[in-house]
């Protein structure tokens, strides 16, 4: 399938994730979310928390970089 925008093919993993999309990634105009995986367990990650909040995202970028891990979410932290 192309892309309506600029005529470019869509790729294939796009499409399985989004059937209905009809633009690639480079013309889409949604952001990108930040996903991470969150401990729940002893010492499994068995949960991922989505993050739309730019602000936020981008603290729990800086938190992730810094490898700053334990149990549970740390965006109680980020959240004002």
């Amino acid at each position: 399938m192309n892309c309506i925008k600029c005529t470019g093919i869509i790729p294939a993993g796009r499409l399985k994730a989004l059937p209905k999309t009809k633009v690639c990634v480079k013309c889409s105009t949604t952001n990108a979310w930040y996903v991470r995986p969150v401990i729940t367990g002893k010492t499994t990650y068995s949960e991922i928390e989505v993050i739309k909040d730019e602000s936020a995202a981008e603290e729990m970028k800086r938190y992730d970089r810094a490898r700053r891990s334990g149990f549970g979410s740390a965006l109680y932290r980020v959240k004002r």
